[in-house]
C-alpha cells in the first residue's frame, strides 16, 4: 500500500474515533446554566475563556462552545467528546488538584482547573 492511500486510512479511522468518543456526553442549550456563573468556561475564538479556574472541592465546571466549530475538554480524568455550537458539558470535580486540559482536535487550545 502507498504512503498516500495508508494516510487517507489513518485519517479516516482517526475521524471515526472522534465521532465516537463524543458519543452521549454533550448536552444541547440548557436554560439553567448561566453563562455568568463563576464555574463556567466560554469557548470562543479557539479558546477557553477563562483558561484557568479555581474551584472548591465538589464544584462543578460547565464549558459551554460558542465557535461555530466542534471543540472537546479533554483532560486525563474527563473528555466532553465534540461539543458543537451553542453544547454545553459538566464536569464534577471531588479531588483537589491541577487538572490540565486541552481540546483535542485544537490542542493549542489549553485550559486548567485548580481544585482547593
Amino acid at each position: 500500500m502507498n504512503i498516500s492511500k495508508q494516510l487517507i486510512i489513518s485519517f479516516l479511522i482517526l475521524l471515526l474515533l472522534i465521532s465516537v468518543s463524543g458519543c452521549g456526553t454533550a448536552k444541547t442549550e440548557d436554560p439553567s446554566v448561566s453563562e455568568t456563573d463563576k464555574n463556567t468556561v466560554i469557548i470562543e475564538n479557539y479558546k477557553f475563556q477563562p483558561d484557568e479556574i479555581t474551584i472548591k472541592s465538589g464544584e462543578t465546571i460547565t464549558w459551554i462552545n460558542k465557535d461555530s466549530v466542534k471543540h472537546t475538554a479533554t483532560g486525563d480524568s474527563f473528555d466532553s467528546g465534540l461539543l458543537s455550537k451553542g453544547s454545553s458539558y459538566q464536569q464534577k470535580f471531588d479531588n483537589a488538584g491541577t487538572y490540565d486540559y486541552i481540546c483535542t482536535p485544537h490542542p493549542y487550545m489549553k485550559g486548567k482547573i485548580i481544585v482547593e
